[in-house]
């Protein structure tokens, strides 16, 4: 067929390159599985918390690994606190685009009222995705 696939180089330069379009596409997953879960497609027992994210760092081999997996966590992190959900900061910047649109700030008691619900709903899910996490270790 006339294609010859060759190895990239391991230079800085090519490493930063293709590290910067694994993030998007690592991105976009998430963004993919997010579309999943509230769609029905994917299970809340599939969801990973502190408990399995340590069991996997557990049985990484190598150096290289360990990494990979902090980048992969850091990555969720960063975008799971753009969500626009109340406690998270995705949330209070639906709050300040709201107050925005209204020309007025929301009522204090109102805004801790929408912070103080929503932070219940994300233990509740932190306590079962933790349960979840404690039951696949056993």
């Amino acid at each position: 067929m006339g294609v010859y696939l060759k190895m990239a180089e391991n230079t800085f330069a090519n490493n930063v390159y293709y590290s910067f379009f694994e993030t998007g596409e690592f991105a976009f997953s998430i963004i993919d599985n997010l579309k999943l879960l509230f769609t029905g497609n994917v299970s809340i027992d599939q969801m990973m918390g502190p408990v399995g994210i340590g069991e996997v760092v557990a049985e990484t081999s190598g150096f290289a690994d360990f990494v990979y997996i902090l980048a992969l966590v850091s990555i969720s992190l960063g975008f799971t606190n753009l969500l626009p959900f109340p406690p998270l900061d995705g949330g209070k910047i639906v709050i300040l685009l709201i107050e925005a649109i209204r020309r007025k700030p929301l009522k204090e008691k109102t805004e801790i009222t929408i912070q103080m619900v929503g932070f219940m709903v994300l233990i509740g899910l932190a306590i079962l995705v933790t349960y979840n996490d404690i039951l696949r270790l056993v």
